[in-house]
């Protein structure tokens, strides 16, 4: 896959804090390495998937909703209630009208890097996983993420899926059905693999 990052690059200088720019370049390098590490994805895809990821996370909440409303994804009632979760699936469409990308499963890796969702394709595993071990991260247990994730794609999902859920239950937050189908479905292939 041949994009102009640079350009991309560009764009995310002018529209996010240095911080955000950072962790949008290291989660680029870092689903590059994972590609490349397991063999299943296009690395520059992913390089571009990961730098793209976070395009709409700080734009303005009635920007992120209007993006999101327009998005011909399934968006669910919790994720419309949920402010945090809007910048994946305004990315995607935002990406889809503005970029003219045409890339399905680049557009569902941004769309579904704050969510899940069963049948993850395996660059949509990759975006979700190096946003959460990305090599500015610092939260208690992000080194056993990586640890994990390295092992397999599988591994790392399943420990991102039940952390993320910890975290929201802890939050009381609502939780989208596309999380909790996606933690059953890995949830279910660690049983058959243990069993």
């Amino acid at each position: 896959m041949k994009v102009d990052l640079k350009s991309y690059e560009q764009y995310l200088k002018e529209h996010l804090s240095e911080k955000r720019f950072q962790h949008s370049v290291n989660v680029s390098e870092a689903s590059a390495a994972l590609a490349e590490r397991f063999g299943c994805a296009d690395p520059e895809k992913a390089r571009f998937a990961g730098l793209v990821h976070d395009i709409c996370k700080e734009e303005p909440e009635d920007v992120q909703y209007t993006w999101m409303m327009r998005s011909p994804m399934d968006v669910c009632e919790e994720e419309r209630k949920a402010f945090k979760v809007w910048h994946g699936i305004a990315g995607a469409e935002m990406l889809r009208t503005q970029f003219h990308v045409t890339d399905e499963d680049v557009l569902h890796a941004v769309r579904f890097h704050t969510v899940g969702r069963c049948g993850m394709s395996p660059l949509e595993q990759i975006v979700y996983l190096a946003d959460m071990i990305s090599a500015e991260r610092d939260y208690p247990g992000v080194e056993e993420m990586r640890r994990k994730t390295q092992e397999s794609l599988a591994d790392g999902m399943y420990a991102a899926l039940v952390a993320s859920l910890q975290k929201l239950l802890h939050r009381g937050a609502l939780i989208p059905h596309h999380t909790v189908e996606a933690y059953n479905e890995y949830a279910a292939m660690l049983q058959k693999k243990e069993g």
